[in-house]
């Protein structure tokens, strides 16, 4: 097996996942920024700055403020403290307990870069009447939290090329090992399956594969279409055969007559023969049976024709089953052929009715019955019994006669095909049971048969019911 087809598909896979992973990158970058984003405080420290120097003022000397910025910072749960040049606490309001009252400079510098109890703080300037304070704005570390990073810019940039180059072989080694896994899990089997339909296509039903893994589903439904493939070729191959042998019977069947009505024309137009009354009339009898049987055959493969290409049309009366049957039956009986020959006739009602096409439903009744008074000895026992259920009319056909094979039983509905036991009718088209199951099918019933040789043959027909 060529590897390159399946190593193909996994690249196919391959390429697939990366325009996949390119496709997601822009829209998780959107979603890792909003993330990011959404982290970020709701509000700005500085318009607190700018909203307390307007509520600051001086009065008898002293810092305050007024109540319009104390409402604010208890509202926020805020604090301040105003410092002056010293670091001394000049002014403070809502401050916790934990806050020193004065600085040294690198205390007050520690105190705005690190968080001071439970409170992250802010520095601010203000001027009020000509005098400059400093003050701590703080708020809760659970609101507002803040961190100083020292870092080497140059051992940073560094890092950032390690990562990206780090991520860049984790990325080969992945789409390396997922080219390779793949390769094996998914494009060799497809490959198999490519392989198999291709050789269903030429005609080859030997082909044999280990069903495992993932598509054992998709082997099991080939095999099932393999072995229907088969089994249609082996009944094509049956039909062509049975269709050959029947030309073969046809031809010869054809020829035969022909060449009586050819013989017996010749000899009564022939000046040198003179015939008696009797003669003529028995040469004529000949030539009109010959003729007759011609075009039973001709009529036959017109009408199988018509049936195959749905051409025939049902004309569709009420009738009584039963009598139907009944007169059929005396009909077929009354035939010179089959003198000595016997059907018992059974039913559950005097009155069935049913829609059925008489002369249509007469000739499918007809070859079916013919079947069973010619293939079978003169003392075997032939009955018809008419079931009407609520639904549905059975109509069972049944003898203790000669039985088919399993070959003939396969194939008995079969056009062109003559069974095995027709040496007692060798002149049959191999249409008749054909024709008889697509008139039962035309009027939306059904023929099942069983039969055992030398046991006997039951043949049922199911019919819909009228109310």
């Amino acid at each position: 097996m060529n590897k390159a087809p399946y190593i193909k598909i996994s690249s196919i896979f391959i390429k697939s996942l990366i325009i996949l992973i390119l496709i997601l990158f822009l829209p998780n970058m959107f979603i890792i920024a909003n993330l990011f984003n959404s982290s970020k405080l709701s509000f700005s420290t500085d318009s607190y700055g700018k909203f307390i120097d307007k509520t600051i003022k001086k009065e008898n000397g002293q810092l305050i403020l007024n109540e319009e910025g104390k409402d604010l910072l208890k509202k926020d749960n805020l604090w301040i403290q105003f410092v002056d040049n010293s670091l001394n606490e000049v002014y403070s309001f809502n401050k916790p307990s934990d806050i020193p009252t004065s600085y040294t400079p690198i205390n007050f510098i520690h105190s705005y870069k690190n968080d001071v109890g439970k409170s992250t703080v802010f520095m601010f300037e203000t001027q009020v009447e000509n005098s400059r304070y400093s003050y701590f704005l703080g708020f809760p570390t659970d609101i507002v939290n803040k961190h100083n990073i020292t870092f080497n810019p140059t051992a940073v940039r560094a890092l950032i090329r390690n990562l990206i180059f780090i991520l860049i072989i984790n990325l080969i080694i992945i789409f390396a090992f997922s080219y390779l896994y793949f390769s094996k899990k998914f494009g060799k089997p497809i490959q198999k399956i490519i392989d198999y339909i291709f050789a269903l296509s030429k005609g080859d039903f030997n082909f044999q594969i280990d069903k495992k893994n993932l598509y054992k589903e998709v082997f099991n439904c080939l095999d099932n279409l393999r072995d229907t493939l088969k089994e249609n070729k082996e009944k094509k191959e049956l039909l062509d055969k049975s269709r050959e042998k029947w030309i073969s019977y046809v031809s010869h069947d054809m020829k035969t007559p022909l060449s009586s009505i050819k013989g017996f024309a010749e000899l009564l137009k022939d000046d040198n023969y003179s015939f008696s009354q009797d003669e003529i009339k028995e040469y004529s009898n000949i030539m009109y049976d010959k003729a007759n049987y011609m075009e039973d055959l001709i009529n036959d493969l017109n009408f199988s024709y018509k049936l195959k290409n749905s051409a025939v049309e049902l004309n569709l009366k009420d009738t009584n089953i039963v009598i139907f049957l009944k007169s059929l039956i005396d009909e077929l009986l009354s035939d010179p052929k089959f003198e000595g020959q016997s059907i018992s006739f059974s039913s559950n009602s005097e009155e069935i009715i049913t829609s059925i096409d008489v002369q249509l439903m007469k000739r499918a009744l007809s070859n079916l019955i013919i079947n069973f008074l010619i293939y079978n000895d003169k003392d075997a026992k032939i009955s018809i019994n008419v079931l009407k259920s609520e639904y549905f009319i059975r109509i069972t056909l049944e003898d203790n006669g000669r039985g088919m094979t399993k070959e003939d039983l396969d194939n008995i509905f079969e056009e062109y095909f003559r069974g095995t036991n027709t040496t007692s009718n060798p002149n049959g088209s191999g249409l008749g049971m054909a024709i008889a199951n697509k008139l039962i099918n035309l009027h939306k019933g059904k023929c099942s048969i069983k039969s055992e040789v030398s046991v006997g043959t039951r043949l049922e027909i199911l019919l819909n019911s009228n109310p």
